[in-house]
């Protein structure tokens, strides 16, 4: 890199000492000459691995030398030198951070040449490097993300915002999310305990006609028990019966602890009559209804003097010990 070889090595210099020295060596100059000492031993036999290449490509980036750095990429791959996309990544970062975001999406083009395969982290990143320069019109570019794999990435670093956006954009163009895209944003929403926005995005779903397949079954069905849980925890009964009913319509399996929680909600608000009606259900779909949710359903009916009540819920108690449990 135009340094003078001034540093003596012992013969037995190794990759993991070079990188040592380079790592322990704070001026950057001085880490560009044991670089570029180590690179005079080649005759001897020496060769730089990834690890070298990549601390000293840090270095360099970390004092915005950024041609220095693209050299070094250069040289790596001359010398067949095993390139990750964390090295690509790094240098990607170091053009956003000063505010070069057309450099990082030349870099991030650079990976295919590489023979470097970026995943979801390469494009992601990039993306996000984008959006904070506010150039949003060149991450969208066809031959730069595909919008599900762009909403998958957002979902999963819990930028749901910019999911949203992307996701808008996506049907603007006439584009229809499938089901395991909403289950991504659905799930997302959990996560943070939105779940009134949740319940949104099912019913969107359904409105949609946006059917799950085999294999994102068992994740719909999930998901649907989670937000109905979720609603009751969060005080909003009225909204998780609503879905639980369209469960029911639906064929979706309703779990034990769904059946639970609205039983327990509902009882809480002094809704006995609807708390019953769910535990009636509860017992028709075979599922046995722990202790508490008894003892909630029949002690509210008995604290009103409703005996009648309380008595025919026993009854259905006792028929639940025929009924298989879930």
């Amino acid at each position: 890199m135009g340094s003078k070889a001034m540093f003596k090595w012992s013969k037995q210099i190794t990759p993991s000492l070079v990188e040592q020295l380079i790592r322990a060596e704070r001026d950057v100059q001085k880490a560009v000459l044991i670089f570029d000492s180590a690179t005079a031993e080649y005759a001897n036999g020496f060769q730089h691995d990834h690890n070298t290449f990549g601390l000293m490509i840090s270095k360099l980036i970390s004092s915005n030398q950024f041609r220095s750095a693209e050299e070094l990429l250069n040289r790596m791959k001359e010398e067949k030198c095993n390139i990750t996309e964390d090295i690509f990544l790094s240098i990607c970062r170091a053009y956003g951070r000063v505010h070069r975001p057309l450099d990082a999406v030349r870099v991030f083009h650079k990976m295919d040449d590489f023979q470097c395969k970026p995943t979801e982290k390469s494009y992601i990143t990039v993306f996000a490097i984008l959006v904070e320069e506010n150039q949003l019109k060149i991450a969208l570019r066809p031959n730069m993300i595909t919008y599900s794999t762009l909403i998958h990435g957002l979902c999963k670093e819990g930028k749901l915002r910019e999911a949203l956006e992307i996701l808008d954009r996506m049907k603007l163009q006439g584009l229809k999310p499938d089901a395991g895209l909403y289950m991504k944003i659905i799930n997302g929403f959990c996560d943070v305990f939105k779940f009134q926005e949740a319940a949104n995005f099912l019913d969107e779903m359904v409105l949609g006609g946006i059917s799950p397949n085999r294999l994102t079954w068992s994740l719909h069905v999930r998901i649907y028990n989670m937000v109905v849980q979720g609603l009751c925890t969060n005080g909003d009964p009225n909204r998780a019966f609503q879905l639980y009913l369209s469960m029911r319509s639906r064929g979706i399996s309703i779990n034990t602890g769904t059946f639970d929680s609205l039983v327990e909600c509902f009882c809480k608000r002094g809704d006995l009559h609807k708390a019953a009606r769910i535990v009636d259900e509860m017992v028709i779909d075979g599922c046995v209804p722990a202790e508490g949710t008894w003892n909630a359903v029949v002690g509210g009916f008995w604290d009103r003097r409703k005996v009648r009540e309380a008595t025919e819920l026993l009854q259905v108690e006792l028929m639940s010990k025929f009924v298989e449990p879930e």
